[in-house]
């Protein structure tokens, strides 16, 4: 009989230079632009004005973020729940850790062929724009274009005369308020200087009159321009999150959003990419019965958490089950090699108490309990636990992303709570 834990696959071998990777913290600048410098025909942004700010983050969280976007984008895709973190694992060589500001490593901004690159940028970018978003309170994000186009179809409004395309993302804060928001991006190679200005009037033209098309209405639209240079670079400009900020348009023939939308759509998208497909959909759409199911659930900075827990491959035994765990823990032996490793644990996981919320949420009630739930702190500094630490990202929505660590010489197997909700 094989031990349990050779069902694990490759995620404990992985090469050294990504798992210093997934060990690095950086930042970058925030610099807002005038909108109409951004417009004028021959005007220029730079100089930059100083920075406003800054976002800092960890590879977690920027994993965590670029998930977060993908999910959004593609809410029903079963390849994004295999592998939690796995653009990481797979660009992990592109990014340059070791300095102050984020940037690519020497000779990545033409790594990728022109179509992989800009779309390699535009995730970048994508994940960028939700910490940019977090970093100014914006827990709650949903896709749209999606948003938009179910509840248009439902109330016989048509797509927008002369519209080609649909800001990115709405973001709600704690106090309610909604905002639209565009990402670009874009990667510079050494001593060159990307078209900013370019990308932010796409943005601002790609927002351009979409605030006024639903009630609530948006308090605020941001364009956010995320540009990396190859670390080495000699020029006097830096890696730099840019953003613009229009104000808001007079309402025109709006559609309307229930109040809970953005948070409904922020956490089916997470469900999804959790494995819960079916609680997803109902979430989404506000409709169906829950189900009882047994969840795992981890303690963290005296929060719990239900998380699913992700395999290397898709073929590897179900590791979410309860039986493989506990099988794990009734094996009399741990093999020679993990006497040193210990035991890396993958997961994805959502606050218990958001989770349960989820599933109480009357369908009839007129006040969602979602919109009694208020965002958290975000973390992602390890988190001792019994026999090891979390090595991840938590963001304020409660979600959480990242690794369990076991040492081999404290407790190698990770206990986990098993508790029955309704989803």
């Amino acid at each position: 009989m094989a031990h349990p834990l050779s069902r694990l696959g490759p995620w404990v071998a992985l090469p050294k230079q990504v798992l210093r990777a997934f060990n690095g913290r950086s930042s970058l600048p925030i610099h807002e632009i005038e909108k109409a410098k951004v417009q004028k025909h021959r005007g220029h942004i730079r100089p930059f004005p100083a920075a406003s700010g800054n976002v800092a983050f960890s590879a977690w969280r920027l994993a965590h973020a670029i998930k977060k976007a993908d999910c959004l984008r593609w809410p029903s895709a079963p390849m994004l729940w295999a592998g939690a973190s796995g653009f990481l694992l797979e660009n992990g060589h592109l990014f340059d850790w070791g300095v102050n500001e984020f940037s690519l490593n020497g000779g990545m901004a033409n790594f990728y062929a022109d179509f992989t690159g800009s779309g390699l940028a535009g995730r970048v970018a994508q994940g960028m724009a939700l910490l940019f978003l977090e970093e100014k309170g914006y827990a709650y994000v949903g896709r749209f274009e999606t948003e938009w186009k179910q509840r248009a179809v439902l109330q016989n409004r048509a797509w927008p005369a002369g519209k080609e395309k649909a800001p990115d993302f709405i973001a709600e804060n704690s106090k309610n308020e909604w905002v639209l928001a565009e990402s670009k991006g874009g990667f510079a190679p050494v001593d060159t200087k990307p078209n900013i200005k370019g990308a932010l009037k796409d943005g601002l033209d790609q927002l351009d009159g979409w605030d006024k098309r639903l009630t609530p209405q948006p308090i605020k639209s941001f364009a956010i321009g995320t540009f990396l240079h190859e670390s080495g670079c000699t020029s006097d400009e830096t890696p730099v999150i840019a953003f613009v900020d229009p104000e808001p348009e007079s309402p025109e023939n709006p559609v309307e959003f229930p109040r809970d939308a953005v948070r409904r759509a922020n956490d089916a998208s997470w469900l999804s990419i959790m494995g819960f497909e079916d609680a997803s959909i109902r979430v989404r759409a506000n409709a169906g019965e829950t189900q009882r199911r047994l969840v795992p659930v981890i303690t963290l900075g005296g929060r719990k958490f239900a998380v699913s827990i992700a395999s290397v491959s898709p073929k590897e035994a179900d590791l979410s089950t309860r039986e493989f765990w506990d099988d794990l823990q009734d094996w009399p032996f741990i093999p020679f090699g993990w006497l040193w490793r210990g035991i890396r644990v993958e997961l994805i996981g959502l606050d218990l108490a958001v989770l349960r919320t989820l599933g109480t949420t009357q369908i009839a009630s007129k006040t969602s309990g979602l919109m009694e739930l208020k965002p958290n702190e975000m973390s992602d500094a390890p988190i001792e636990t019994a026999g090891g630490a979390f090595y991840g990202s938590i963001f304020s929505d409660g979600s959480l992303l990242g690794e369990l660590r076991q040492t081999r010489a404290k407790k190698p197997i990770p206990d986990f709570e098993w508790i029955e909700v309704e989803l």
